[in-house]
């Protein structure tokens, strides 16, 4: 069964935001929402990005998902991809 919604959310060279985000983002979403399921799309970044996100979207049990887009294709083929 498809979750009731998705939020997508694009990265690109974001490792000194990348945590931060994710974290706000999931414990918002476990209070509010647990039923619904985060994608993030790792759009080509050359820094930790990927590494930082997948560490953070295995802590939880919230659905998500890690796309990786590479090389970048922009934010726009980015959201579409999630």
């Amino acid at each position: 069964m498809l979750p009731p919604f998705s939020i997508v959310i694009p990265c690109f060279n974001e490792e000194r935001r990348v945590s931060d985000t994710l974290r706000v983002t999931l414990e918002y979403l476990g209070a509010h929402a647990p039923e619904s399921e985060l994608i993030v799309v790792n759009d080509g970044s050359t820094d930790a990005t990927g590494t930082i996100a997948r560490q953070i979207l295995s802590e939880t049990k919230i659905a998500t998902r890690l796309l990786a887009n590479f090389p970048n294709r922009g934010k726009g083929a980015a959201v579409r991809s999630g």
